[in-house]
C-alpha cells in the first residue's frame, strides 16, 4: 500500500490526492451499499459507477471532447478552441487537467468491477479499509494492470501474511526474468527504430507497423510479467494477462490471448449488460463494445478507429466464418500457417491505427498502402539503405531474439504445454537474466500503457 501511495505522490501531489479521495469515496459508499438491499443498493452502486467513470472521463477525455468533438460538430475555429481551453486552465481552479494521473484507466476499472461484484455477492459482509486499499492499490499491477477482480485478488489480500518461501521466490524470479528480458532487451531496443514520419514508402510503413507490433507486445507483456513475478514473490497470484497472442489463428483467439483482463472486463461489464436478452442485436453491441475499448486506450480518433477495426474483423469472422463445402457438408479448413499469417497480418494493420495519433498522416499511409506502384524495388532498397551497418546488425540481432521468443511460444502450444512453459524453464531463466544485463537498452523507453 505504501509503495503505491509513494508512486502516486512521486508522480504528482494532485495524482495522489485524486487517487486517495477516490479510494475513500468508493470505500465509504461500498460499505453503505453492502448494508442496503434491492433498489437502494443498486442506486448506490449506480451513483458510484457514474462517479468513477466521470473522474476518468474528466482527466482523460475532457480536452478531446472540447477540442475534437465539439470543435468538429460546430466547426469552432482552432484559435477559439485553444483560447477556450487556455482560459479554462488559467482560472483560479484549473478545469482542465495538465496530465493524466498514472494508472487512472486501470484502477478505475478495478474499482468499478469491485462495486458490481460486491453488489452481486451472495454474502455481503463488511470489508476492511486496509484490505480495500491494498486491493485497489496493490503496487505491482496498479499502473498498467492486470485488472483484477474481487473474487480472485481480494481473498488473497484479506488473508495475506508475508512469508518468504523458496518456491514463491523461484517462481517469481522466472516471471521477472522473462518480463525484464521482454521489456528492457526486446521492446526498448526495438523502440528507436520505429519511425512514425514515414508515410510515402509502403515497405517502410509495413516494417514500422511490424516493429511496433513486436514492441507493444514485449513492452506490455513484459510489464505484466514483472508485476506477476513481484506479486508471486510476495505470495500473491495475479492473473496472467497474456497467453502468447501472436500464436493466434483467428481474431477471436487473439482477443482471448491479448490483454485478457481488459477483454473479459468489457465482456462482463459492457457487452453482456448492453445486450441483455436482446441477442439478435449481439453483433451491434459487440461492435460498440470494441469501439469503446479502443476509446479506453486513449482520447484520440486513431484509438476509436482501432477499436472499430477489431470490432469489424470479429463481425466478419462471425458472419462469414470458414467457407462451407456443399458436397461434403463440412467446413473447409485452411492450413494453420495460413490462418496464423492472415491473423498476424490483420493485427499488424491494426497496429498501424494504434501507433499513429496524427489522423492526416495515418490517412496518407493508408493511401500509400493501397497504391500498387508505390511497392517499387527502389522503395524497397530505400528501406535497407536507411540503416548503417551497425544499426542494421543491432536490429537483426534483436529481431532474431524476438522471433526466437515467439517460436518458443508456438512450440509450447504445439507440444500442448502452457504457453510460456519453455520460456519459464529453469535452464532458460538465468540465460534471459544474463542477456538482460548484457543487452538492455542504454536508454529505456517508458512503458507504453503508462500513457493509458
Amino acid at each position: 500500500m505504501s509503495l503505491s501511495m509513494l508512486l502516486f505522490f512521486n508522480a504528482s501531489a494532485s495524482s495522489f490526492v485524486v487517487f486517495f479521495f477516490e479510494i475513500i469515496f468508493n470505500y465509504v459508499l461500498v460499505q453503505f451499499m453492502l448494508r442496503r438491499q434491492g433498489g437502494q443498493a443498486k442506486l448506490i452502486a449506480t451513483l458510484l459507477i457514474i462517479f468513477d467513470v466521470a473522474v476518468l472521463a474528466y482527466f482523460k477525455y475532457l480536452v478531446f471532447f472540447v477540442d475534437d468533438v465539439i470543435g468538429l460538430i460546430v466547426n469552432i475555429p482552432d484559435n477559439w478552441q485553444q483560447g477556450y481551453i487556455v482560459s479554462l486552465a488559467n482560472r483560479n481552479v484549473s478545469l482542465v487537467p495538465n496530465r493524466i494521473p498514472p494508472g487512472v484507466s486501470f484502477y478505475t476499472f478495478q474499482m468499478v468491477a469491485f462495486v458490481v461484484d460486491s453488489l452481486k455477492a451472495r454474502k455481503k459482509k463488511p470489508i476492511g479499509f486496509v484490505d480495500y486499499i491494498n486491493f485497489v492499490a496493490f503496487f505491482p499491477q496498479i499502473v498498467a494492470g492486470p485488472i483484477e477482480r474481487r473474487a480472485s485478488l481480494f481473498p488473497q489480500i484479506e488473508s495475506f501474511r508475508f512469508k518468504f518461501t523458496v518456491d514463491n521466490f523461484y517462481e517469481g524470479f522466472r516471471w521477472l526474468s522473462l518480463g525484464m528480458f521482454m521489456k528492457f532487451v526486446l521492446a526498448d531496443n526495438i523502440s528507436p527504430y520505429i519511425d512514425l514520419t514515414q508515410s510515402l514508402n509502403p515497405w517502410f510503413i509495413w516494417f514500422n507497423a511490424f516493429l511496433f507490433t513486436l514492441r507493444i507486445y514485449f513492452d506490455f507483456a513484459g510489464y505484466s510479467f514483472i508485476a506477476l513475478g513481484l506479486a508471486r514473490i510476495l505470495g500473491i497470484r495475479l492473473t496472467v494477462n497474456f497467453l502468447a497472442p501472436y500464436t493466434s489463428q483467428s481474431i477471436n483467439e487473439f482477443w482471448r490471448r491479448w490483454h485478457i483482463t481488459l477483454s473479459t472486463w468489457f465482456r462482463d461489464y459492457v457487452f453482456l449488460p448492453l445486450m441483455g436478452s436482446k441477442k439478435q442485436w449481439a453483433a451491434f453491441f459487440l461492435f460498440i463494445t470494441f469501439t469503446l475499448s479502443g476509446f479506453w486506450h486513449g482520447a484520440a480518433w486513431n484509438f476509436i478507429i482501432w477499436g472499430a477495426y477489431h470490432g469489424a474483423l470479429l463481425l466478419v469472422l462471425r458472419y462469414l466464418g470458414r467457407p462451407f463445402h456443399r458436397l461434403t457438408g463440412k467446413y473447409v479448413s485452411q492450413p494453420q500457417f495460413v490462418s496464423w499469417g492472415l491473423t498476424f497480418a490483420a493485427v499488424n494493420l491494426g497496429c498501424l491505427f494504434f501507433m499513429d495519433t496524427d489522423i492526416s498522416r495515418l490517412l496518407l499511409k493508408l493511401k500509400t498502402l493501397v497504391t500498387p506502384w508505390a511497392y517499387s524495388f527502389a522503395n524497397l532498397g530505400a528501406v535497407f539503405s536507411s540503416y548503417s551497418i551497425n544499426q542494421g546488425t543491432a536490429l537483426i540481432v534483436i529481431l532474431v531474439l524476438a522471433i526466437a521468443v515467439l517460436l518458443l511460444e508456438h512450440l509450447a502450444i504445439w507440444r500442448q504445454q502452457f504457453e510460456y512453459e519453455l520460456l519459464l524453464s529453469p535452464w532458460l531463466s538465468p540465460v534471459l537474466l544474463g542477456l538482460t544485463v548484457l543487452l538492455a537498452a542504454n536508454t529505456p523507453s517508458e512503458f507504453i500503457y503508462f500513457e493509458f
